[in-house]
């Protein structure tokens, strides 16, 4: 008996029932990451499912195919989610076209920010875009997210400058709309550095799971590709979630010559004890920036679920939680 698929493609009804058990394994790892990604509050399309696929990415086509035998996923206008989640499915494409009407508005601030970043702190060994703006899905008053790695003893150092540098960008763009959970007092959050990540800390992880690796896959470097590479390289055990992350090439895609105050922080590299106080002056700084931010959303009841939430799929990396 010949089948003809939605592809226009004929195939016998002997390979198609020989090809059910690949299509079950196949749908299984769609179905468990969707509810990987959903946890994060979004629906990819199938492209991007595709390529983040747990155990491997896939082609469009066959996960397409693969998906029409599932009663767990919901297909719609390109967009997938796992049943009972459909409300993210137009919450998803909106974000998308908007983030398309933007115009690369976000990722053009993101590589600004960056480029200070880089310019003005030595420490920092790649500079990586996450969540949202990598995504696709970047809405108006959404902040715009970096995981930083850096120089082993200067986490503080550099979470301190990023958020000093993080206040151009919020006076910058002070009218944008945002809301409770995305505002500093009286600012908007234009920019959050989510984890900072020491040298020591990623030779290898100490968490070794597939939060982890889905995190590292969600991360494009616009700057340090090379630094990054090295972190992926020396955590081998990604493979068993992500075998394609190992794969990835992204190209550095700024140029960020050193400031003058860079090259006199550079020189503190020089004296550890110097470093070291600095460090430990920059983490008390840190410390209250974070509580004054923090003491702000206390009152919302959204915005301290989002805290938590953060906090644990970040543990033991949340910014204070060495």
């Amino acid at each position: 008996m010949i089948v003809i698929d939605r592809w226009g493609t004929q195939t016998s009804l002997l390979v198609n029932i020989a090809a059910e058990p690949l299509d079950n394994e196949l749908v299984g790892r769609a179905e468990r990451t969707l509810d990987l990604i959903h946890r994060w509050g979004y629906a990819p399309t199938i492209e991007t499912l595709a390529a983040s696929l747990l155990g491997g990415s896939v082609s469009e086509r066959d996960l397409s195919v693969a998906l029409a035998r599932s009663r767990r996923v919901t297909v719609e206008a390109d967009f997938v989610s796992l049943r009972g989640h459909e409300q993210l499915l137009r919450k998803s494409r909106d974000r998308v076209a908007e983030n398309g009407r933007l115009n690369g508005h976000a990722r053009g601030i993101a590589e600004d920010f960056a480029r200070d970043l880089v310019r003005h702190c030595p420490f920092v060994e790649c500079v990586a875009l996450s969540g949202s703006v990598a995504s696709g899905g970047y809405s108006n008053g959404d902040d715009i997210d970096f995981d930083l790695f850096v120089q082993s003893g200067t986490k503080y150092i550099t979470y301190l400058m990023a958020n000093v540098i993080g206040l151009k960008y919020a006076w910058r763009y002070r009218d944008l709309e945002s809301d409770e959970l995305h505002r500093m007092p009286f600012l908007p959050k234009v920019t959050c550095v989510n984890v900072v990540w020491p040298a020591d800390q990623t030779r290898p992880f100490l968490r070794q799971d597939v939060g982890l690796a889905f995190e590292l896959m969600r991360c494009i470097p616009l700057w340090g590709a090379q630094r990054f590479r090295d972190v992926v390289s020396d955590n081998r055990w990604t493979e068993e979630y992500l075998p394609q992350l190992g794969s990835r090439r992204t190209p550095d895609c700024l140029d960020a010559p050193r400031s003058s105050f860079g090259r006199i922080l550079q020189g503190a590299d020089r004296v550890r004890p110097v470093l070291r106080v600095l460090e430990a002056a920059s983490r008390g700084l840190s410390w209250v920036l974070y509580h004054v931010v923090q003491a702000s959303r206390r009152k919302n009841p959204a915005a301290r679920e989002r805290i938590e939430f953060l906090r644990r799929v970040k543990f033991p990396y949340e910014v204070f939680q060495d």
